[in-house]
This record gives structure tokens, C-alpha cells and sequence, in this order.
């Protein structure tokens, strides 16, 4: 289970200033600040921490990251892995503070027409990545002097081969996600192994 995400800076060390290490545990004590909203909305900061994220852990990883130009049919990125060859899983983002947690599930509703894009099976691997922020927007980010701490966590989970989901059925598709499935380094690693097979291709 994972509660929140913090990103270490050690700045003070000369030997360790161009390192980042992904800790799990919240910055704490006076020299902790917290972000709060100016001339940009709430959801746009949403996007932009739960991007943050993303990056963070997948570099962190020794994996790398892309983007494209224009909206791809509902991708969101592209992380492409070199341990045995080059391998990608394409990805749609999501952030959001309207989550539940049910018994080991992230219960999320995605809108349809997301959804069913992601259950399409295009020939390369794809999945939905949910941040999962606190209600209370304070909460978001905390920084001090030792520590860069994001609130609360990432999760995966693929929805290729399911079936679609008809319009007449709603705006939404209600999808669990396994807490099981954390967006980090070892689950990074775990997700390209069961998309992509032990030996990393499909």
C-alpha cells in the first residue's frame, strides 16, 4: 500500500546534489511548506503533480518517457524500457481526488469514451495510471529543505481486451484498480514484465 510519495533532494551534499531517491515516507517538521493555488486552477496543478510523478518514478527507474505532439487517440505517453531490446506500454493519466478505496481496490470512474480506448488492443500495450490526490488541496505538496513530498500515490492497471463499454450506458465506466498495481519503480518494472512477458517482448 502506498500513501504518498516523496522525492529527496539532498542539496547540502555536494556528492549527492544531482541525485533524486524516491523514500516513502512524508516530509515532516517546521521547514515543511505546502503549495497552494494562485493564478492557475485546481485541475491544472492536478495535472501538472500527477506528470511530475510520472516522470519522477519512471527516470528513477532507468526507463524513459514520451509524449505526443497532438492527442493520440486518448495516449497520454509512451515509456519504453532497453533491458532486453526496446519494449513500450502506452499510457493515459489520469488525476483526481474523487477515488474510493474498496477492501485492496481504487475504485475511479473513467469516462467512456477513455475507457473504451484503453480495452482496445492495438498490438503495443497500454493502461491507465491513476494519481490519486487528497481532497484537501494543502495536502497536495510539501517542501523543505530535505525533502519534495507528493501526495498521494499512483496506481495501473491494464483494461485491454474487456469489453466496450455502449454509450447508452452512461458517461462513465467505473474501474478498480489493484492497490497491488503501485506506480513505482518496482511496479514499473513488475508491469512491463506482465504486459510484455519475462523476457520483456510481446
Amino acid at each position: 500500500m502506498c500513501a504518498r510519495a516523496v522525492f529527496r533532494f539532498a542539496a547540502a551534499s555536494p556528492a549527492l546534489s544531482s541525485k533524486m531517491l524516491y523514500c516513502p515516507r512524508a516530509a515532516t517538521g517546521a521547514g515543511a511548506t505546502r503549495i497552494k493555488g494562485g493564478l492557475v486552477s485546481p485541475n491544472f496543478i492536478q495535472e501538472q503533480l500527477s506528470w511530475a510523478y510520472v516522470r519522477a518514478v519512471t527516470y528513477r527507474a532507468g526507463f524513459r518517457i514520451y509524449t505526443p505532439e497532438v492527442d493520440d487517440h486518448g495516449i497520454d505517453g509512451t515509456i519504453e524500457s532497453y533491458d532486453s531490446g526496446v519494449n513500450k506500454v502506452d499510457f493515459q493519466l489520469k488525476s483526481t481526488t474523487l477515488y474510493e478505496i474498496r477492501g485492496q481496490d481504487v475504485i475511479y470512474d473513467l469516462r467512456v469514451e477513455n475507457y473504451n480506448r484503453l480495452v482496445q488492443d492495438n498490438g503495443l500495450p497500454r493502461v491507465l495510471i491513476l494519481y490519486a490526490m487528497p481532497s484537501d488541496d494543502s495536502l497536495w505538496l510539501a517542501q523543505s529543505e530535505d525533502e519534495l513530498c507528493l501526495r498521494k500515490c499512483a496506481y495501473w492497471v491494464s483494461l485491454m481486451g474487456r469489453d466496450r463499454s455502449p454509450r447508452e450506458s452512461g458517461t462513465t465506466r467505473r474501474v478498480r484498480l489493484p492497490m497491488s498495481n503501485v506506480f513505482s519503480e518496482d511496479g514499473l518494472r513488475r508491469m512491463f514484465s506482465e504486459l510484455l512477458g519475462a523476457g520483456g517482448e510481446r
